[in-house]
């Protein structure tokens, strides 16, 4: 329900002010799914969104290529979706007044108010009633779905335990410096800044007269994120000291190391929730293209 008043104007005036020929156009049916259909009307309502983005960045040719795809992928979407709000209503599952009431106020966040919203659905010919037909469809949908998986996917301690060995590395926090920073495009101002620190100026009133961005302090970097001629130098550093000149590309710096983190792996325990989540959706994506594709086995399915 984002972006109503662009997708909405357009998708009615390409429905509701077109020729008699192109209205059967776009009733046509597209797809047959068991008892159900899709029509044209509902593709192009789903590409639409898909097509304002594509028009924005590819023309001719290449738009025509990107949207065909589209087309096709949505409408294999589609025909999922179907299969599941079937099998979904075969199963008992419904939608309450209360959720679909409250997808509709969530849709009428997009609007500045509920005269605004309102009058959109008028001016495109589009009502409350199929509104809430679109959002029963959903929770429907959504209920089967997490109903399905709740029954085929269990994640195992030992299964947390093995991914967590597998990838600790994923876990591990890297060594970090915090430091502060002199840098100048001049040679002849950083060796003046270097002589003062050498001889026991303050860095920070140092860096303020010299540093092309004054006193600037740096958050902790990790090794390996700034470029190699200054990775090598902070990291070799003691807290307290400061560098030599160092010349990059860029220009001329010096760092004063202010602190350190050393490498640090996060324990089991503390990571365990991030690890099962993380099995949960690998698990339920398997699960739910599986079965999926038993629904297709079982079904008719015709793409005209």
């Amino acid at each position: 329900m984002r972006k109503y008043l662009s997708i909405f104007y357009c998708f009615f005036i390409l429905l509701f002010h077109c020729s008699n020929a192109r209205a059967e156009e776009v009733n046509k049916i597209v797809a047959v799914v068991n008892n159900g259909v899709i029509t044209q009307q509902e593709l192009d309502y789903s590409l639409l969104p898909l097509y304002e983005q594509y028009k924005a960045v590819y023309q001719g040719e290449d738009l025509n290529r990107k949207i065909k795809k589209a087309e096709k992928d949505i409408l294999e979407q589609m025909i999922e979706n179907k299969l599941i709000f079937q099998e979904a209503k075969k199963k008992g599952f419904e939608a309450v007044e209360e959720e679909i009431e409250k997808e509709i106020n969530e849709a009428k966040k997009a609007f500045a108010s509920v005269e605004e919203f309102n009058k959109t659905l008028e001016r495109e010919n589009f009502n409350i009633q199929k509104l809430k037909q679109k959002y029963e469809r959903q929770i429907i949908i959504r209920k089967a779905v997490r109903g399905y998986l709740a029954e085929k996917v269990r994640i195992t301690p030992q299964e947390i335990s093995s991914y967590y060995q597998q990838h600790k590395d994923d876990w591990t926090q890297q060594r970090k410096v915090k430091v502060r920073m002199i840098s100048t495009k001049s040679e002849d101002e950083i060796v003046e800044a270097l002589d003062k620190l050498r001889a026991g100026n303050d860095f920070n009133l140092v860096a303020r007269e010299y540093s092309a961005n004054g006193d600037e302090e740096v958050k902790f970097i990790s090794k390996g994120e700034m470029v190699a001629e200054i990775d090598n130098v902070i990291f070799s550093l003691k807290i307290g000291e400061i560098s030599g000149l160092i010349k990059t590309e860029v220009g001329y710096h010096i760092f004063k190391v202010e602190g350190k983190q050393q490498r640090k792996i996060s324990g089991l325990p503390k990571v365990m929730g991030e690890i099962e989540n993380i099995l949960w959706q690998k698990k339920s994506a398997r699960e739910l293209a599986k079965w999926i594709e038993e629904l297709k086995q079982d079904a008719y399915i015709e793409i005209r």
